[in-house]
């Protein structure tokens, strides 16, 4: 009963409390009031703040039993002194144990010595590695910088665009709207006056030519179905009279065409640069002549500058200039694509004055005169190949011909002065010509007496 105490005052002090709500369905009423009898009953332990759980613990308890160490006595037989000793010697662990540790201290020393060995051979191997791969790197930074040097010194002039992107570059896109807008002079575009001293790389020349090419054809035919779409549009109209009108109507209407577009009106330049070469009527050709020669003057030429072939153009930068811009760049290349096909008919049209100028007809070489002057006073382009061929007239065989020439040689220098000295070395060139006849060295020298020279250009001229 002691035992059963101490576990009530137990179960009394616990903070949480007794357990509540718990119930036997074996409970018998007849046990009660036996127990109560005794002096030992469910509501004493209830009281006393235990459960029925531990009551029934209790219950079982027996008063005459002895607990040992938290067992009944006698329920399990005890081991006499030296027994359980006995029975670990007789094991023999000892033995074990000491096998077992030496035969794993010698391997791990093994190990800790080959680590060591491998740890130092991999640090020589690591020094090694990295004085080479110095070596490695200074030489490749020095390579490098000796190719980079080779190919700036090469590739100065060549656009600087990506291996991988050079196809894109050159490839051709064909657009549904046109590039540039009719209306104004072609060389007061935005475009026009981008040039280079420079020399260009051929090949990256000849590439940007064929793709300027297929660029502006697409662009004149995009012109060509805009104005036949149009419903009553004078251009068709035009077009129709420089087809089967009157040879006068037709001068006009390619007129009209080109003062409105020159870009795409390039046609009817080549139409009346073959009429002034046609053989057959005079009429015609002195029609065209002087068509062509207004033309050039008043739409065609610039004023302050010579006509640049394509080569003379910028590519090296041309990428930077448009910024990437494709739009931009197709602009450039079919301006500078016309402004080349230009050149090339003025020449072709000059060396046809050449032709003329020796015509059997009198009329013929003075009209051919007269245009070859004209342009000469008005525009840059091709002057050398048109001062020659007005000197040239000094040594006609028909006196008209060479008193004309005289006198639009002494005009040209009232109105260009500072083409003195150009004149009179060309001047000079004619006198002595081995096959020279002495009525051109007649007017060559009656010439260069009228020519009025100012004090400056004298001491010039003598010091010279």
């Amino acid at each position: 009963m002691a035992a059963a105490k101490t576990t009530l005052e137990f179960h009394a002090k616990r903070p949480w409390g007794p357990e509540e709500g718990i119930e036997d369905p074996d409970e018998d009423d007849e046990d009660d009031n036996d127990e109560a009898e005794n002096g030992f009953s469910l509501e004493e332990v209830l009281r006393l703040g235990g459960t029925k759980q531990d009551y029934l613990m209790l219950a079982a308890l027996d008063e005459n039993e002895e607990v040992v160490d938290g067992g009944k006595k006698g329920a399990i037989d005890d081991l006499q002194q030296g027994e359980l000793e006995a029975f670990i010697q007789n094991l023999s662990l000892a033995k074990y144990g000491k096998t077992f540790l030496v035969e794993e201290d010698e391997p791990a020393k093994k190990e800790d010595a080959s680590k060591k060995k491998a740890s130092v051979s991999k640090l020589d191997n690591v020094k090694q590695n990295v004085a080479e791969s110095e070596k490695t790197s200074v030489n490749k930074v020095k390579n490098k910088k000796k190719v980079e040097q080779h190919s700036n010194e090469n590739n100065s002039t060549i656009p600087k665009v990506k291996k991988d992107k050079e196809q894109d570059i050159f490839e051709f896109i064909e657009r549904q709207t046109l590039l540039l807008k009719p209306g104004g002079k072609w060389y007061d575009m935005e475009y026009s006056n981008e040039c280079s001293s420079e020399p260009q790389p051929r090949d990256v020349v000849s590439k940007y030519k064929n793709l300027a090419q297929k660029l502006y054809e697409h662009e004149i035919n995009l012109f060509k179905n805009k104005t036949n779409n149009q419903k009553g549009a004078s251009s068709t109209w035009m077009k129709a009279i420089v087809s089967s009108g009157t040879l006068g109507d037709r001068m006009a209407a390619m007129i009209l065409l080109i003062q409105d577009d020159a870009i795409h009106a390039l046609q009817f330049i080549e139409t009346l640069v073959n009429l002034v070469k046609k053989k057959g009527s005079k009429q015609q050709c002195l029609m065209a002549l002087d068509t062509f020669k207004e033309l050039l003057i008043t739409d065609l030429l610039p004023n302050s500058r010579k006509l640049r072939i394509f080569s003379q153009h910028p590519f090296n930068k041309l990428e930077q200039l448009s910024s990437g811009n494709r739009d931009s760049r197709d602009r450039r290349l079919i301006l500078w694509y016309f402004e080349h096909q230009l050149k090339h008919l003025v020449a072709e049209f000059v060396q046809v004055l050449e032709t003329l100028s020796h015509d059997s007809l009198v009329a013929t070489k003075t009209r051919a005169l007269t245009v070859a002057h004209e342009l000469l006073c008005n525009k840059p382009e091709e002057e050398k190949a048109l001062l020659v061929q007005v000197v040239n007239k000094l040594g006609d065989p028909q006196n008209r011909i060479a008193t004309k020439a005289s006198h639009l040689l002494e005009t040209l220098l009232c109105k260009h002065p500072n083409m003195k000295g150009v004149v009179c070395g060309e001047v000079e060139r004619l006198l002595f010509r081995s096959n020279i006849s002495s009525k051109a060295q007649y007017y060559a020298i009656c010439f260069l007496n009228q020519m009025v020279l100012s004090h400056e250009e004298k001491r010039c001229w003598i010091q010279g």
